[in-house]
């Protein structure tokens, strides 16, 4: 049995002579330690094989250990990322006018009245050639107008009226139609003549689908230079919001007939990027393809 001692190694109390004998003399006193690979397992040999269960443990785990530093290291699966991108550029087939309609009159009723007669004169017209157009007016306002004089404080020489009548027009041929109705009704100028595309989705769609079609010839084209079989679709990704260039924007400043002019929208670019990300494969690492065998025919006798 074991028994305490002021020295910090344990000693062995002999039962037939009672002698101390120091554990370097013991054999179950040494380290040994079992296991490969990544796991390692140390433990002192004398209360292993004391405990039966506590050594089958031990060498079931440093079985385990050994075996997994047998098996070979898979490689890992690669991957091929490629970027598409496209531009679409398409005819704009809406247009949005921002006609002005402005009165001064020496008091603020007087503007107002005026603006009022003249916006509505020009909604009328303009319903009646497009019934089936959103018209509105917006942005209406009265300010006074003040002289300085060298003088003195500033006085009110009269008062201006603004409004906006705001048209949103989806046959772009009749643009011109819009300016000269703009003109007999008494308006002063175009704020702004933008021209949009009615059918965003559809555009950014085409866009898309156009840069997802560069991505896959590209990622198909690299697979074939570098000797790679394409396998899943792994990951698929916007690389930036569809991007609409600004519309095309005209401003009229002074509403006259020389302003009839033939008017061109131009085109508006849509802009797409798509990243794809496949999973890809060594073409030497497929398995050979048997050539088909020729049964043989029967022997003649």
């Amino acid at each position: 049995m074991w028994a305490a001692d002021s020295n910090a190694r344990p000693i062995l109390l002999d039962p037939q002579n009672r002698k101390r004998v120091r554990p370097e003399a013991l054999p179950h006193a040494e380290g040994r330690s079992y296991g490969a690979g990544i796991l390692a397992i140390k433990t002192r040999v004398g209360p292993v094989r004391r405990n039966p269960l506590l050594r089958f443990a031990v060498i079931f785990l440093a079985g385990v250990a050994m075996l997994q530093a047998q098996v070979p290291e898979t490689g890992r699966s690669s991957s091929l990322r490629v970027h598409g991108q496209a531009v679409l550029s398409v005819e704009p087939d809406q247009a949005q006018f921002d006609i002005g309609v402005v009165t001064q009159s020496a008091t603020a009723k007087a503007a107002a009245d005026q603006n009022d007669s003249r916006s509505n004169a020009l909604i009328k017209e303009l319903s009646a050639a497009f019934p089936a157009t959103g018209i509105k007016s917006i942005n209406f306002s009265v300010n006074p107008n003040y002289q300085y004089p060298p003088e003195g404080t500033p006085k009110i020489a009269g008062y201006t009226a603004s409004n906006t009548v705001r048209l949103l027009l989806n046959d772009i041929s009749k643009l011109q139609t819009v300016i000269d109705i703009a003109i007999k009704s008494g308006a002063n100028s175009i704020n702004r003549l933008t021209f949009t595309v009615r059918n965003e989705d559809s555009v950014r769609a085409e866009a898309l689908a156009g840069a997802a079609r560069q991505a896959q010839a590209g990622a198909a084209a690299l697979a074939n230079s570098l000797q790679l079989k394409l396998g899943r679709l792994l990951t698929v990704e916007e690389g930036q919001p569809v991007i609409i260039s600004p519309p095309r924007q005209i401003n009229f400043e002074k509403l006259q007939s020389t302003n009839l002019a033939p008017i061109s929208p131009g085109t508006i670019d849509v802009h797409a990027d798509v990243d794809l990300v496949y999973e890809v494969t060594s073409a030497a690492d497929q398995p050979p393809v048997k050539a088909p065998t020729t049964p043989r025919s029967p022997a003649k006798k």
